[in-house]
């Protein structure tokens, strides 16, 4: 079950906050100064009604003028420090948050980068994206501000209770009275939300699942008439949605009155018992009228201290999502990387051959793709493989990037185990050309280089005319030209020949074409046919091909057949044999002369 699919009443878990917290230790200096800030600032507010009290009984009540305008100054300066106070505290907190953010994002991505081929493979690449944007944006709220407004919420009441019990015990006891209610109707708001939240969750992945489906699917969609049939469905998704988030401002429109309502029993308490207190005072020697600064610190106290309590209700929901969102992140970033052997080796120029020994390898730890595979590739060799699909040619080259670590057997280079490379730097001489060529928002210039600066502009150019891709010139802006998406504004064989240009322009150890030609027409074909023979002379190639007439010049073939090698040799020794080749041969050659 993914995270987005947890159960809605889970209950959070206070261990994911507190890894959470962990990236907040970079920045601790920071977090003393804002907490000193949040106390301070805290204390601030509570004291006002006490300022106001000495005003009142000191001065209005006395009917004193002199000292009453610095009194009221004194007032209004502890407002604007507060202000001030405040204000810093937000900006500092935010800043502390977007680094939070920051840091975590480019963890995930790195981490991303870092994954082994295999778990890449089977995640789907909207769910990882969801992890470094939604996930961690729902973290914003509890490092921007929840930490330590849940801190300075908490101060708040904690000053407020001191402040009252410091005036009058009595009436603190009586406007804290309707707290057990008040925390009785919090709990059943928690818990109404918790599960309303955890239904809207589910929906948005929903949502966010089918949009990523069928928008990629559109041209399918309206192939086949299906716009209605979509929109009905995604209509039933959206519908569902809303409820959800209805129901949930439903139960914010019924909590903040029943918080406001409770404020206001408080306060008539107070004034209810106020009587009755100014009698007992009375009856020991104390006026009435001094009395009356108390009651109206009491009454702006009892409007204060429901105000964070019901802050720190809402809170609650902010740490739940934060919860949620972490489980998601750690459970990626708790993913192993791939494993490095300790003592790995430098990567050198390929100097003899490339070995496959008794390789066997399965996807599932079920079915073997290949089966105690051996052959060898001599440096400078052209080495081909064919057969069937499924008969294992991808995963020999999934395998020889090292995308997958094989079960049992060895691939050598040099008489050196692969497995005994750093894999980044033993990919780096490795250039693979696919038939689904992908290619990026960018210029065809950042296409071919993709950052390597060793490759100049010089060397781009003798590559693009070596392979006969002069339609870059043509280009409204040459190589600056932006690439849409997938080069959805280029050929199928322009992009090709992009993609050849740039596994060959930084003069790779070993080329590896996987039906590299497969999607490019006659004519373009024998265009490039004469320049990938150039180019291939000298260095080390392993090519896998359906459409054989283009391995012909290979200097072996390996014929797969069910994860095994069923046949190897040349062109002519394998139709000689008259064996799977032979009838993979000629059922092709039928076929393309019918055609």
């Amino acid at each position: 079950m993914s995270s987005a699919e947890q159960p809605p009443e889970k209950k959070i878990d206070y261990r994911l906050i507190q890894r959470l917290l962990t990236y907040l230790q970079p920045y601790k200096g920071w977090i003393i100064v804002v907490t000193i800030l949040s106390i301070v600032s805290s204390a601030l507010g509570p004291y006002r009604p006490r300022l106001i009290k000495h005003v009142i009984d000191d001065y209005v009540a006395q009917h004193i003028t002199d000292g009453f305008i610095w009194q009221c100054l004194v007032i209004l300066g502890v407002v604007l420090l507060q202000s001030t106070l405040q204000y810093t505290l937000t900006f500092g907190m935010q800043w502390v948050g977007q680094r939070v953010l920051y840091d975590i994002r480019m963890q995930i991505f790195d981490h991303i980068l870092r994954l082994p081929f295999k778990i890449i493979d089977k995640t789907p690449v909207g769910r990882l994206v969801t992890r470094v944007t939604n996930d961690v944006e729902a973290l914003n709220e509890l490092f921007s501000s929840g930490v330590v407004l849940i801190f300075s919420d908490i101060m708040v009441i904690l000053w407020i209770l001191f402040f009252m019990f410091a005036l009058e015990w009595r009436l603190a006891l009586y406007t804290i009275s309707v707290v057990p209610l008040l925390l009785f109707a919090a709990s059943i708001f928690r818990k109404k939300v918790r599960v309303v939240y955890g239904k809207i969750r589910i929906q948005i992945a929903r949502m966010n699942s089918f949009l990523n489906e069928y928008i990629t699917g559109i041209m399918t969609v309206q192939l086949f008439g299906q716009e209605k049939n979509q929109y009905e469905k995604f209509d039933e998704i959206n519908t569902e949605h809303t409820k959800l988030q209805l129901q949930s401002i439903n139960y914010y429109a019924t909590f903040f009155p029943v918080v406001e309502l409770l404020s206001s029993v408080a306060i008539c308490v107070v004034l209810y018992k106020t009587a009755d207190i100014i009698g007992l005072l009375q009856a020991t020697g104390v006026q009435g009228k001094e009395y009356t600064g108390t009651l109206v610190a009491f009454l702006m106290y009892a409007e204060m201290f429901f105000r964070p309590v019901r802050d720190l209700t809402e809170k609650y929901n902010t740490l739940q999502s934060a919860a949620t969102a972490s489980e998601r992140i750690f459970e990626l970033l708790d993913t192993p990387l791939e494993q490095q052997h300790q003592n790995t080796q430098d990567v050198k120029p390929l100097e003899q051959e490339i070995e496959f020994r008794n390789v066997t390898f399965s996807y599932d730890d079920t079915r073997d793709v290949l089966k105690n595979v051996s052959f060898s590739i001599k440096k400078g060799q052209t080495v081909a493989i064919v057969g069937a699909t499924g008969s294992g040619k991808s995963t020999i080259i999934n395998l020889l990037c090292r995308f997958y670590d094989y079960q049992q057997g060895q691939i050598l280079i040099d008489g050196v185990d692969i497995r005994d490379y750093d894999a980044r730097q033993h990919r780096s001489r490795i250039a693979l050309v696919l038939q689904d060529v992908f290619l990026f928002s960018r210029s065809v210039e950042e296409n071919i280089k993709l950052g390597r600066e060793r490759v100049s502009n010089e060397i781009m150019n003798n590559t693009i005319q070596a392979i006969g891709a002069g339609f870059v010139d043509n280009l409204p802006e040459g190589y600056q030209t932006q690439v849409m998406e997938r080069g959805a504004t280029l050929s199928t064989g322009e992009k090709q020949l992009i993609s050849f240009a740039r596994a060959v322009v930084d003069n790779p150890d070993i080329l590896i074409l996987d039906e590299a030609t497969s999607s490019i027409d006659t004519k373009t074909e024998l265009m490039i046919e004469k320049a990938i023979e150039q180019l291939l002379e000298g260095r080390t190639s392993l090519v896998i091909a359906h459409r054989l007439s283009t391995i012909q010049r290979a200097d072996s073939i390996i014929v797969l057949h069910h994860g095994e090698i069923a046949e190897v040799g040349n062109h002519d020794q394998l139709l000689k044999l008259n064996g799977l080749y032979k009838k993979l041969y000629t059922l092709q050659y039928a076929q393309e002369h019918h055609r």
